[in-house]
């Protein structure tokens, strides 16, 4: 798991949507609060939503996606806020298995 998470975190560098650089990082403003509110104990949203951001907007390596079952029609078709959660839900379920 922490090697997911951070190649989540390393693509932010070589990404380059304007959109990733600063909160609400690609989403509204409401639902990067939700989020900060939510999982804001998990994650530490000023690093992980913009990598997330990059990711579907900014053209980054998708490797990390992929290595966590997620395809590019998953990433370009859902709404970034929806795959936050399930990046996080797929993060955890993979943890679990590796107990």
């Amino acid at each position: 798991m922490a090697a997911s998470l951070s190649m989540l975190g390393a693509v932010a560098a070589h990404a380059d949507d304007a959109r990733c650089a600063v909160p609400p990082y690609g989403a509204s403003v409401h639902s990067f609060q939700a989020f900060a509110k939510n999982f804001g104990h998990l994650v530490t949203p000023s690093k992980f939503l913009p990598s997330m951001c990059q990711i579907k907007y900014g053209g980054a390596d998708r490797t990390s996606m992929y290595n966590l079952g997620f395809t590019d029609q998953d990433i370009d078709g859902k709404p970034l806020e929806d795959l936050w959660v399930e990046v996080l839900t797929e993060l955890h379920r993979l943890a679990r298995q590796t107990k």
